[in-house]
């Protein structure tokens, strides 16, 4: 089982292992394609220490830029 939240609805959804449709492994995450009982639609849930940590480094990164390019 899996807690997703929507993001269509907004509304917090406990999925069954079935409704995963695929699993990706990338060099800095895994993504799960998950078939969502709210909407009805599939969404893409990625996790992982390594996409946490480029995920923070491109906001700490985008305020920056931001500043120069003005």
């Amino acid at each position: 089982m899996l807690l997703i939240t929507c993001p269509v609805t907004r509304t917090d959804e406990l999925v069954a292992d079935r409704r995963i449709r695929s699993v990706a492994n990338h060099p800095t995450h895994v993504a799960l394609s998950v078939e969502c009982p709210s909407c009805g639609s599939v969404h893409v849930y990625r996790t992982g220490r390594r996409w946490e940590e480029a995920r923070a480094v491109r906001a700490a990164a985008r305020p920056a830029a931001e500043l120069t390019s003005a």
